[in-house]
């Protein structure tokens, strides 16, 4: 019943106001609902991304469920590639994704992605961005030589292959015209 209360007073807050601060309120909920503040910024994807920010931010400041954090991480990275073109930042969040040096439970709820399956489509979409919207090709290969040494058997290797095949076709002909 507390829980309930908790949750029903949660979202009450959010829709009254955008200000999400870490108040005492944040600190006292419970991870059960963060999970359905997680649910609940996906479906402001397509009508309120700045809603969607909100709730992900404050699962980053507040959630202690990992597995929430890095799925709250990845879903803003891709955010800020897909809606607004802020790349740095999108980079910024993978990156967190990719640092992150705990152990995570391997049963993952609400369909969440599993740590491996995140630092894996983190890095792939890394070398992405600073090949295909940045134009770093030295990183974007740095990035995906890395992918191909951890992720060999992955289903984005020939992805990863066709991209660096693109930066050495692009290298070379930087190099011949010089």
């Amino acid at each position: 019943m507390k829980n309930i209360f908790l949750l029903l007073l949660s979202i009450c807050f959010l829709q009254s106001s955008y200000n999400y601060n870490k108040s005492s309120l944040w600190k006292n909920i419970d991870s059960v609902s963060y999970d359905s503040l997680y649910i609940e910024s996906q479906t402001f994807l397509d009508s309120d991304i700045s809603k969607s920010i909100m709730l992900l931010q404050n699962i980053i400041n507040n959630s202690k469920d990992k597995t929430l954090l890095l799925n709250s991480y990845y879903d803003l990275a891709q955010i800020y590639i897909s809606r607004s073109t802020n790349f740095s930042k999108s980079i910024y969040y993978f990156e967190q994704i990719l640092n992150q040096r705990f152990v995570v439970k391997t049963n993952v709820k609400n369909n969440l992605k599993n740590i491996d399956e995140l630092k894996e489509k983190s890095m792939f979409m890394i070398g992405y961005i600073y090949h295909n919207h940045i134009g770093n090709l030295s990183l974007a290969e740095e990035y995906y030589v890395k992918f191909l040494e951890l992720y060999s058997s992955s289903d984005l290797k020939s992805s990863v292959e066709y991209e660096l095949n693109i930066i050495k076709k692009s290298i070379n002909d930087f190099n011949q015209n010089k």
